[in-house]
């Protein structure tokens, strides 16, 4: 179980969610010790929350980084029973432990000491799932019976299970993810618009079905006229951003945080950043989520098989993606969702799950292919896979951008570049 490898990880990759990880730790405080301090009697109480989950998600990350990708693959049916297990139980278990924000998002002991959020672990648990599943499949993906109709099933369960509780920014994501896998993996791309087009009609009946969430879409649409309700955080968000200016207004120095930006810790983080330490902040916070998705899909590209290579695009795209998502939320672009900005915001739960994929990440890149591959007509992945052609582009800056997802055989057909 455990990677013998020599090969050195991803350092880039490592520095730069290091780097995350500790000015998530810093702003969170400075985002939250007003809040701490009224509703809790010292201002250190969600900074001791965070950091707790900062030394497990360390634990966590340098654990998966040294268990072999291969490991995940026999337990993918497993952890996949167990994510809609939690699913489950956070829709039956007494409102009291579950509720929070109005959302039954949430399975919590010991008045709120222990906490923890399945929908976090479904998405590990539907890439894993899904990367095995569709490495599996081969030519078959593009088959509608043997392909998008298992792969619509598997992922309709998943999403309608979160949505009950109801989270629409989470079950965004979950599309994504799963969307960009299925493409990656060799799908037709006919067949990706088509469900598209399905998803969003399914998604908007049950935004109806559900119906808490059209107050945010109805303030998305018009905040200033629901100012005293769903467009509250929104216009306090914007007036953070604004008021950072270039330079910002100095770290611990924001105004919003003190009881005018609901949540300014968790989901709009991004605005306090903006607010104290300026543009200049939120580009370099850009930046570094650039720099992992470079880092991610060119693992992806260089992984020895197609598992690896279906696993790094997904998690790859779920840190970046959820980071743009909650970007556009802060900034009015999207309606607000309840998405938090990976490494950054506070929550022990999703803050552990992104640093224990970035480990399996890790360890991906332990085992990359560093030789030039030739396509050749025989190696079936490479000419089905026109998704990773294009991270391959992305990863590359220069050369002939063919798409270089491993197969099998594909270490014997690897040469060195003279």
């Amino acid at each position: 179980m455990f990677d013998r490898s020599t090969r050195k990880p991803d350092y880039i990759l490592l520095t730069t969610v290091s780097i995350l990880v500790a000015l998530g730790l810093v702003m969170v405080y400075s985002a939250s010790f007003v809040e701490a301090f009224t509703l809790h009697d010292t201002q250190f109480y969600y900074l001791l929350r965070q950091f707790a989950g900062a030394v497990i998600g360390t634990a966590g990350l340098l654990f998966t980084q040294r268990i072999d990708y291969r490991f995940w693959r026999r337990v993918s049916v497993p952890l996949m029973g167990v994510t809609l297990v939690l699913l489950v139980l956070v829709l039956v278990l007494p409102a009291s432990i579950t509720t929070v924000n109005n959302s039954r998002a949430w399975i919590r002991f010991g008045n709120g000491l222990f906490s923890m959020q399945p929908s976090e672990v479904a998405k590990l648990g539907l890439i894993v799932y899904f990367a095995d599943w569709l490495s599996r499949r081969g030519e078959k993906v593009r088959n509608v019976t043997y392909g998008l109709i298992p792969f619509s099933v598997m992922l309709g369960l998943v999403c309608g299970l979160v949505m009950l509780e109801p989270d629409l920014g989470t079950t965004v994501v979950l599309v994504l993810i799963a969307g960009i896998i299925y493409f990656a993996a060799g799908a037709s791309l006919i067949h990706v618009l088509v469900a598209a087009g399905l998803g969003v009609v399914a998604f908007w009946a049950l935004i109806e079905l559900v119906g808490v969430q059209n107050s945010r879409i109805a303030a998305f649409i018009d905040p200033w006229e629901h100012y005293s309700g769903a467009g509250y955080q929104p216009i306090h968000a914007l007036y953070a951003l604004g008021s950072g200016g270039v330079f910002g207004e100095g770290l611990g120095q924001s105004r919003q945080k003190f009881h005018w930006l609901p949540q300014a810790h968790t989901d709009t983080i991004f605005a306090i950043i903006g607010e104290e330490l300026g543009l200049i902040g939120t580009v370099l916070v850009l930046i570094a989520f650039l720099v992992i998705a470079y880092r991610g899909y060119h693992i992806a590209t260089h992984a020895p098989d197609a598992f690896s290579s279906l696993v790094a695009v997904g998690i790859t795209s779920w840190l970046v993606f959820q980071a743009l998502l909650n970007i556009a939320v802060v900034t009015s672009l999207v309606p607000f969702t309840g998405l938090t900005l990976p490494f950054l915001s506070y929550g022990s739960t999703s803050l552990i799950m992104c640093m224990a994929s970035t480990g399996i990440l890790l360890n991906i890149s332990r085992h990359t292919v560093k030789q030039q591959v030739e396509e050749t007509s025989d190696v079936p992945w490479l000419r089905r896979s026109p998704a990773l052609a294009f991270f391959d582009a992305l990863s590359r800056w220069r050369g002939h951008g063919r798409s270089r997802l491993s197969g099998t055989g594909r270490r014997s057909r690897a040469t060195s570049k003279r």
